[in-house]
């Protein structure tokens, strides 16, 4: 089952599928001048038996019309299979979209990047994959020039591959303040991946700093920042964290089913509710 320290740079590569675009200028490589980028789809399956779906891919398209396609995979620990099922995604990426395509692998821990770097021979002449890889050492800084496309983005990945230690209290404090700068959708999903990925003391220090309500997801995690640094009640909060989160993993919610999350003041109920959608591929596996 997926986790949310998994599905976390996921989410964020949906709200802002730029991310992709600056990692790889980050790692040194070429992106086509003046690209967009835009989110595509995962099945990579074929005529192969096995279902391939890759974690998340974005196709970036330059002013010039040159584009290149890049695979998002993100490893908390190291598999072995991936040295067969990652030369599949690049070649069927590359023949759906024709273009050139890259594996970009995000790993939160030091130890699953290094084994991730090494070189995957696939017995081809001259044909040797070699994974790019975000970790701690290799993670843009959030603050650095040209990046604001995507500085929020990488604020909590930063967070999230290490690369920010929270426990440094300056740290803490900005990170604090660049998600008070959020509207209060991003500033929630934000939040919550950011608790998910430090210790509890870390945790408390930094619930010191912010006006929150607090929400249940596995831990309690910060549920939302709200305008003028007022917490709005749990239940409301909690409303509207699912329906942000369900938002953030693409999935529509009805204007009639909207409301009556909305209008639900069952804090257990709402619980219940956030807890399935951080791993539900539809709204009726939530709400069913």
């Amino acid at each position: 089952m997926p986790s949310i320290p998994h599905e976390a740079p996921i989410e964020l590569l949906r709200v802002n599928p730029r991310l992709a675009l600056v990692l790889l200028r980050g790692l040194g490589v070429p992106v086509p001048a003046g690209a967009t980028a835009t989110l595509a789809p995962t099945d990579l399956s074929s005529t192969v038996p096995a279902e391939l779906r890759a974690d998340a891919v974005v196709l970036l398209s330059g002013a010039d019309g040159a584009e290149l396609a890049v695979i998002v995979e993100v490893q908390l620990r190291y598999d072995k299979d991936k040295l067969y099922s990652w030369p599949v995604y690049l070649t069927q990426v590359r023949a759906a979209h024709h273009c050139p395509a890259v594996l970009l692998v995000i790993c939160p821990g030091s130890a699953t990047a290094r084994r991730c770097r090494e070189p995957i021979s696939t017995g081809h002449p001259g044909f040797e994959l070699a994974p790019l890889v975000i970790d701690a050492e290799t993670t843009p800084d959030p603050s650095g020039p040209g990046l604001e496309d995507a500085a929020a983005e990488l604020l909590v990945l930063a967070v999230l591959t290490g690369a920010l230690d929270l426990t440094h209290a300056h740290l803490r404090r900005l990170v604090v303040a660049r998600l008070a700068r959020l509207d209060a959708d991003r500033a929630t999903g934000y939040t919550r991946f950011i608790m998910s990925a430090v210790s509890e003391s870390v945790r408390q220090a930094l619930e010191d700093l912010m006006p929150v309500s607090r929400l249940g997801l596995r831990d309690p995690f910060v549920d939302r920042f709200v305008d003028q640094g007022i917490a709005q009640g749990i239940p409301e909060g909690e409303a509207r964290t699912l329906l942000t989160l369900l938002s953030a993993r693409g999935l529509t919610v009805a204007a009639e089913l909207r409301q009556r999350v909305l209008s639900c003041t069952d804090s257990d109920q709402l619980q219940a509710w956030v807890t399935r959608a951080a791993t539900a591929h539809s709204v009726e596996e939530v709400f069913g």
